[in-house]
């Protein structure tokens, strides 16, 4: 499993990585449209489980309607959208600790979380597209391995030293010691890039709170699927990816991530 898991990842981040740092984003808005498709069905899939049809017509309408919005202009609605994506994890966040395994939400709790997530998709994909066509490839796949390298290093420090479960009602195999080994790896990998690879004019203290806050919000982006799939009564939320589920199971905490990321950026620049 962990070998197959291991030969996913590395051909997705090749894949990504080859369209980012290419400098057309369009190249970029047409991999992130892909991905918005997919994983708008899988959340339909965890939350209404409409049929195949209304599915299909349902993500096809949205990336439709995103693609256009491309097409806005206006670095302040992307500040005030990230912004409002940055509010919206914070309150996620805070209502974790009260979450309650319940297995039969009523259908307009569906309906609201279902909105809640195709806004914070909407959000993310957003971020993702302005960071490419402002700051390039380069400072978009950093932001990307704030995500991977916590990631990574929580799965192996959570394996050998977990002991404390983080949310035992959300995701059993999660520990304190996971998390606090992800951001720790994350915060060498920070010092790394600051000093041998690119900081983008941003101050050290700047540069590190940013990946900080990138990598605590990241969690709460994977914490809050794991609640779709507990009540949707799944493992994963799909089967495109072998090792890794669905494509909602790979982008979880990249969705929490990239508004934070895009604020605390465009904040430093203004300081």
């Amino acid at each position: 499993m962990l070998k197959q898991r291991i030969i996913t990842a590395v051909v997705l981040a090749l894949v990504f990585a080859t369209v980012i740092l290419q400098d057309n984003s369009l190249w970029v808005a047409g991999l992130f449209a892909l991905v918005l498709f997919v994983a708008v069905r899988e959340l339909l899939g965890l939350t209404l489980k409409p049929a195949m049809l209304v599915s299909l017509l349902g993500s096809i309408g949205f990336v439709l309607l995103f693609c256009w919005s491309l097409t806005l202009p206006g670095e302040q609605l992307i500040f005030w959208q990230s912004l409002a994506g940055v509010v919206i994890w914070l309150l996620v966040t805070a209502s974790l600790p009260f979450y309650r395994f319940s297995g039969h939400w009523p259908l307009l709790l569906k309906v609201l979380v279902l909105g809640l997530g195709l806004d914070m998709l909407w959000i993310s994909g957003h971020a993702l597209i302005y960071l490419h066509q402002q700051y390039g490839g380069w400072l978009l796949m950093y932001m990307l391995t704030l995500v991977w390298v916590a990631d990574i290093g929580a799965y192996f420090t959570g394996r050998r030293f977990g002991r404390h479960k983080l949310a035992p009602g959300i995701s059993p195999g999660k520990t304190w010691e996971g998390v606090i080994g992800g951001i720790g790896t994350n915060l060498l990998w920070m010092l790394l890039i600051f000093y041998f690879g690119a900081n983008w004019e941003l101050s050290l203290p700047a540069f590190l709170l940013i990946g900080f806050s990138t990598s605590v919000i990241s969690v709460a982006g994977d914490l809050f699927e794991s609640i779709l799939k507990r009540e949707a009564g799944v493992k994963d939320s799909g089967k495109l990816l072998p090792g890794h589920g669905g494509v909602l199971d790979r982008i979880d905490s990249v969705i929490a991530a990239s508004p934070v990321f895009l604020v605390g950026l465009l904040l430093a620049q203004q300081l």
